[in-house]
């Protein structure tokens, strides 16, 4: 089995809407089982430059998950709790979205108070994390989990084909302490971040193959329909994406974003159309949070 199976029956749509104001809004359905967010944004520069009248790229896209499939016999050699129903126990909560902005001056000082190895988006997410849990009042000597996602194009051995087409997306789980994501100093954060990204290598990556493999054959389903708890977070990075590169002739858009955000507690890193643009974050959160998270998010 592969950890991306090709859905039976997908469903993809479009929709164009037309503004007052003159502008236009293209909005995409995509089922994420057969691609993520890098196989998306293959598919929309693909189609965006058929559309300028482009001659279709020279390389197309690979679609052989065989590459993604378990091992026979499955061997499970790590713990993958994020995969796990019982930290997915929250209830349904009313939430909004807001972009925020992370302009160059708190973007150096974020960073400032990180390692020098810290990535934009681990020092991004542990400034968002404090500034949520802050928020949210949590207790102190209470767990709060973060889920990151990593992209594993790069991290098997042998690579995945620069043109591979499919969900290639793999979570790990990060808990510690909320007295400790308040009291350390963010590079602590930021650290535990980094560490659970770097150890997605190719032997964590096939045992959470075949560990999606065994729980299929016990007939364990993924929960669906179920909810962060409120001491959690899960943020997804676009950094690096091209995200903009979506010209149908009419210019680079002005602004991309998911159009659905999976409850409370989720949030997407992302970039401006232009290099120099501030870093974003698109935060979902339960309304009556909003004012002291905004003020723990820009020190105020």
């Amino acid at each position: 089995m592969s950890c991306n199976p090709v859905a039976g029956d997908v469903k993809k749509s479009v929709q164009i809407t037309f503004l007052k104001c003159g502008g236009v809004t293209v909005g995409t359905g995509m089922h994420h089982v057969t691609m993520d967010g890098a196989g998306a944004f293959q598919f929309i520069r693909t189609w965006t430059a058929l559309a300028r009248g482009e001659s279709p790229p020279t390389v197309p896209p690979f679609h052989d998950r065989t590459l993604l499939r378990s091992r026979s016999p499955p061997h499970v050699p790590f713990e993958h709790p994020v995969y796990s129903p019982c930290y997915l126990n929250g209830a349904p909560r009313p939430f909004v979205t807001r972009v925020y902005a992370v302009p160059p001056k708190l973007l150096a000082d974020i960073r400032s108070q990180c390692a020098p190895g810290a990535s934009t988006y681990c020092a991004v997410t542990a400034h968002l994390w404090r500034a949520m849990c802050v928020a949210r009042g949590l207790p102190a000597d209470g767990d709060t989990r973060l889920r990151v996602p990593a992209n594993i194009r790069q991290r098997l051995r042998p690579q995945l084909p620069a043109a591979y087409f499919g969900n290639a997306i793999v979570r790990d789980l990060v808990t510690v302490k909320v007295g400790e994501v308040l009291s350390q100093p963010l590079g602590f954060v930021a650290e535990r971040i980094k560490r659970a990204v770097s150890r997605v290598d190719d032997a964590y990556v096939r045992s959470v193959i075949d560990y999606l493999e065994v729980e299929s054959e016990k007939g364990s389903q993924a929960a669906r329909g179920q909810f962060m708890p409120e001491s959690d977070l899960w943020v997804v990075s676009w950094l690096g994406m091209p995200i903009y590169d979506a010209d149908f002739g009419w210019g680079r858009p002005g602004f991309v974003a998911p159009a659905q955000m999976f409850g409370s507690g989720t949030a997407y890193v992302t970039q401006g159309p232009d290099k120099d643009d501030p870093i974003k974050v698109l935060f979902a959160l339960e309304p009556e949070y909003l004012q002291t998270f905004e003020k723990a998010f820009y020190g105020e």
